[in-house]
């Protein structure tokens, strides 16, 4: 049980480290396929306490990354309501994206956030400078939020890792 569990790990973590690219999901893949693995081997690899630390990391990581994007707009001048539009349009730009086999998710979730930012700073002020000034700090937020997201899975797999080889 334990090859296939170490499988399973491996895949889900390759996976969701592709995935931190090009959706939100990267890192919560990842531990979905800690908990698989764990489970697997009766806890007796990654027990309880791994398993929080890395439920701690993942979450850490889904709230950084909506403060990245919020930071990033705020950062450019972009009001309450567009930095709200950029975090929705994110949202809205990775489902429509995910249409597109796939593909279409990372260019979905950059586009969205960047429209999302960039029409409701256009309708509330008017301002095309100051709107495409609010989308761009939205997208330099998520690229942003991509950087500290691969350090947070790097985190995960030394945390597994390490109880694997231990």
């Amino acid at each position: 049980m334990e090859i296939a569990g170490l499988f399973i790990l491996a895949l889900f973590s390759l996976i969701g480290f592709a995935a931190i690219f090009f959706t939100t999901f990267g890192t919560l893949i990842i531990f979905i396929g800690a908990i698989l693995y764990a489970l697997m081997t009766g806890l007796s690899v990654l027990g309880i306490e791994a398993l929080i630390i890395l439920l701690i990391l993942y979450l850490c990581g889904e709230v950084i990354e909506y403060l990245f994007v919020i930071v990033g707009a705020k950062k450019f001048g972009a009001s309450n309501a567009a930095t709200a539009g950029a975090v929705i349009g994110g949202i809205v730009g990775a489902i429509v994206g995910a249409g597109f086999l796939g593909i279409g998710l990372i260019l979905g979730t950059f586009l969205g956030i960047f429209l999302g930012a960039f029409i409701i700073e256009l309708l509330l002020h008017r301002n095309l400078v100051r709107s495409l000034k609010a989308g761009t700090g939205g997208v330099i937020g998520r690229v942003g939020s991509i950087v500290f997201k691969v350090f947070i899975a790097v985190a995960m797999f030394w945390i597994i890792i390490t109880r694997i080889i231990a």
